[in-house]
């Protein structure tokens, strides 16, 4: 029996950058994570898709702007998200 107390994980912290938005539909936006103390992500694209790997590119078929999102997750299972505007003309 041990009463050592396990130190918590480092919170987690999202962020991502978005490579080509602004482009012109159809176009490719790419985005690459730049959250730290993270195992786990999951992408919402704002378009009806979804990804749970770390970087990830999309395929936008029209004009607009779109919320996309990123949740990443720590060791413990401590969840932060951010939320990104691109555009796509």
């Amino acid at each position: 029996f041990s009463c050592k107390k396990e130190e918590p994980a480092l919170l987690p912290f999202a962020d991502f950058h978005a490579s080509n938005s602004g482009c012109v539909s159809p176009c490719w936006v790419y985005f690459y994570d730049n959250s730290q103390n993270t195992i786990s992500w999951k992408w919402n694209f704002g378009n009806g898709f979804h990804s749970t790997t770390q970087n990830d590119s999309m395929l936008y078929q029209e004009f607009g702007f779109y919320d996309v999102t990123l949740w990443a997750t720590n060791v413990d299972g401590v969840v932060d998200s951010v939320t990104k505007e691109i555009m796509v003309y």
